[in-house]
């Protein structure tokens, strides 16, 4: 059985001279049965991110900067 998982955001604020914290639901975690990790935040509905273990060797890309062109 899949697990979810609230993903929340903490917002502190004082009210009659003590600190109060408020959590506001901005998503959800997702574990499935084989393992695989999804996020999928409220505000973003059509995108489903999907989750990775650091350790996984990523491609790197190399972003070369051109010169800016001279208007004359």
């Amino acid at each position: 059985m899949p697990q979810l998982f609230n993903v929340c955001a903490k917002k502190i604020y004082e009210k009659d001279g003590q600190k109060k914290i408020k959590w506001y639901n901005a998503g959800l975690m997702k574990i499935t049965d084989a393992g695989k990790k999804y996020l999928i935040f409220f505000h973003q509905p059509m995108i489903e991110y999907h989750l990775f273990e650091r350790d996984v060797t990523l491609p790197e890309i190399q972003i070369e900067e051109k010169p800016a062109e001279r208007s004359e």
